[in-house]
C-alpha cells in the first residue's frame, strides 16, 4: 500500500510538474505561427504584444475600406485551457475582442443600430472570436455576436445572438465550417417589424472569397407601410472561383419558394453570375452598395468601378409568369469628361443586352404599372397571345429596342412614364 501511494504521489506530481511546465514550452511555438500567420495578412496589423508562461496578450488593428478596428487577444498556453465552454486539452486558446478605441465607421454604425454605443472597454464589445489550437492539426475559431435584449423609445430588439464557427489545419486549409443564427425580433410600438426564425448554414471560404456558402432561413417576416410580408424555406448560395490574380469568378442565388404578400408574387428565383471581378471592385460593391445605409448610399458612387454581370431573375405570381435576363458590361464611370447638358452621357460606357418576357396580366398589375404602360402604349413591349415581350441591346450609347435603333433618351423617357 506504501509503494502503490508513493507511486500515487509520485505520478501527481510528475503530472504538476509538466501542467507548470507545458504551457511555457508549448504556448510559445504555437504563438510563433499564428504571429507568423498574422503577418501574412494584409489587412491585419500586430501593434502590441506582451508574452508570459502561461499566457499572452496581443494588439492588433484590422483594416477595413473606411479605417481600422483595434482588438485585444488574451492568449492562455496549454496543454489545459479554460474556455468559454469548459475546460479543454489544447494548445493554445485565445479570446479576441474589440476595444472600442478605434473602430472602423461602417462597423460601428451597424453594430451600434443594434447593440446601441460601443465603449471603450472590452466588456462593451459584442463581438467575440474565441481560437482553440488543438494537438491534432486543428484550429477552430468561433465567432460570437452576443445576445441582445434593448429598448429604446417605441423601438424593442430581442436577439439570441449567433454563433459562426470556421476549422483549419495548422496550414489555414479549412476542414469543415457552419454557422447558426439565433431567433431575431425587432418591434416597432405594438408592431412586429421583423421576425428571422433561427437558421444554420455552411461554408468554405478563403480570406480572398474562394469557396462556397448554403443558407436556408426557415422563416422571416417583415411589416411596413407597404403590408405584411413572409417568406419562407429562404436559400442562398454562393460561390466563389478564382480566375486570375485577385479575381473571382461569383455566383449567387436567392430562392424564395414561398411567399405571402400583399403582392401578386408568390415565388422569385434569382441567378446572379459576375464572370471576373477584382477584389478591389467585389470589395467596393459589398460596401457601398450592401453595407452602406439607404439614406446614406450614393448611386455615383456605387457605380463608379466597372462590373461584367449576368443576371436572370424568375417571379411566379397569381396573374403569371415574369423573367427578367440581363448581361451587362459596365465600364465605370467615365473620367474628366465635359458632359455639359447630357445626362445620359453614363450610357456610353455601358454595353449590354436584357429580355424581359412577362404574361401581360402579371407584367400590368405588378408595381412596375405605370412603365409598363407607357412601354406598351409606345411600342416597345410586344405583345402575342396575352405574353408580352422586350428585347434590348446597347453598345456604346447606340440603343435597340426589337432590333430597331431608338434614340437612348426618348427610351429612358419612356421607362420613366415621361413621354
Amino acid at each position: 500500500m506504501k509503494a502503490l501511494r508513493f507511486i500515487l504521489i509520485a505520478f501527481s506530481a510528475l503530472l504538476l510538474l509538466a501542467a507548470l511546465i507545458a504551457p511555457g514550452l508549448i504556448g510559445p511555438k504555437v504563438e510563433a505561427v499564428l504571429k507568423q500567420q498574422l503577418a501574412q495578412q494584409p489587412n491585419i496589423e500586430l501593434t502590441g504584444y506582451r508574452g508570459g508562461w502561461f499566457g499572452a496578450e496581443a494588439l492588433t488593428l484590422m483594416k477595413g475600406k473606411d479605417g481600422v478596428s483595434e482588438t485585444l487577444t488574451e492568449i492562455q498556453h496549454g496543454p489545459v485551457l479554460f474556455t468559454r465552454s469548459g475546460p479543454r486539452i489544447g494548445a493554445l486558446y485565445a479570446e479576441t475582442r474589440l476595444t472600442g478605441k478605434q473602430l472602423e465607421p461602417t462597423l460601428r454604425y451597424q453594430l451600434e443600430a443594434y447593440y446601441g454605443p460601443i465603449g471603450d472597454t472590452l466588456a462593451d464589445s459584442p463581438i467575440v472570436v474565441e481560437t482553440l489550437v488543438g494537438a491534432n492539426n486543428r484550429v477552430t475559431n468561433t465567432l460570437h455576436l452576443l445576445p441582445i435584449d434593448r429598448n429604446v423609445a417605441d423601438q424593442q430588439i430581442q436577439f439570441a445572438g449567433a454563433r459562426i464557427q470556421m476549422v483549419t489545419d495548422y496550414q489555414g486549409q479549412q476542414q469543415a465550417s457552419h454557422f447558426e443564427l439565433g431567433e431575431f425580433v425587432r418591434m416597432d410600438g405594438h408592431r412586429e417589424s421583423l421576425y428571422l426564425q433561427s437558421a444554420k448554414g455552411n461554408f468554405e471560404l478563403s480570406p480572398g472569397g474562394a469557396g462556397s456558402l448554403h443558407a436556408k432561413l426557415p422563416l422571416v417576416r417583415t411589416n411596413n407601410d407597404s403590408g405584411p410580408l413572409e417568406l419562407r424555406d429562404v436559400e442562398f448560395d454562393y460561390t466563389g472561383k478564382l480566375v486570375a490574380a485577385r479575381t473571382l469568378n461569383v455566383q449567387t442565388a436567392i430562392k424564395l419558394p414561398q411567399i405571402q404578400s400583399s403582392t401578386p408574387a408568390r415565388a422569385l428565383t434569382q441567378q446572379i453570375n459576375l464572370p471576373a471581378i477584382g477584389y478591389d471592385d467585389l470589395h467596393h460593391y459589398l460596401y457601398t452598395a450592401l453595407l452602406t445605409p439607404s439614406a446614406q448610399r450614393s448611386w455615383p458612387q456605387v457605380f463608379d468601378r466597372p462590373l461584367k454581370m449576368q443576371q436572370q431573375l424568375d417571379i411566379e405570381s397569381a396573374n403569371g409568369p415574369m423573367q427578367l435576363q440581363m448581361d451587362v458590361d459596365w465600364k465605370g464611370m467615365p473620367r474628366n469628361r465635359q458632359v455639359g447638358n447630357d445626362k445620359l452621357f453614363w450610357l456610353d460606357s455601358l454595353n449590354g443586352t436584357a429580355n424581359i418576357s412577362a404574361a401581360e396580366q402579371a407584367l400590368m398589375q405588378s408595381p412596375l404599372i405605370m412603365q409598363a404602360s407607357a412601354l406598351k402604349q409606345y411600342g416597345f413591349l410586344k405583345e402575342n397571345n396575352g405574353q408580352l415581350s422586350m428585347h434590348l441591346q446597347l453598345e456604346r450609347g447606340k440603343l435597340e429596342v426589337n432590333g430597331q435603333q431608338l434614340p437612348a433618351d426618348l427610351f429612358v423617357l419612356a421607362l420613366m412614364g415621361g413621354f
